[in-house]
């Protein structure tokens, strides 16, 4: 399965709840084996609920720090979007995604460190 084929899904929480639409993938960086191995990367979560695009553009867990409205703005609407471990996942039925979690238990992306 590609990346792209996750984007634009609905989630749904174990109790059938949405908790909205995928809009971003959280992956983390693997070290390589070998030096000169290529850079090798893990999905471990599902950016999803309202969109944060300030997330995309490094200003919620980034080092973007300017001009000075857009940090606050961006962190604030962050708090909107909701993160899914790829971990609680329990099955995919595209366009559907079905969590192990309720809604409740999602961290904030804000709040979410990988």
């Amino acid at each position: 399965m590609r990346g792209a084929e996750l984007v634009g899904c609905r989630v749904f929480d174990r109790d059938g709840r949405e908790v909205g639409h995928v809009h971003d993938l959280v992956f983390r960086r693997i070290p390589p084996r070998r030096d000169g191995d290529p850079p090798r990367f893990d999905l471990i979560g599902l950016e999803c609920g309202k969109q944060a695009i300030g997330d995309r553009l490094g200003y919620v867990r980034g080092t973007m720090a300017g001009p000075w409205p857009l940090p606050g703005l961006f962190r604030w609407l962050a708090r909107r979007s909701l993160v899914a471990e790829w971990s609680d996942v329990a099955s995919i039925e595209r366009p559907r995604i079905i969590l192990r979690k309720r809604r409740e238990e999602l961290a904030h992306s804000i709040d979410f460190i990988p």
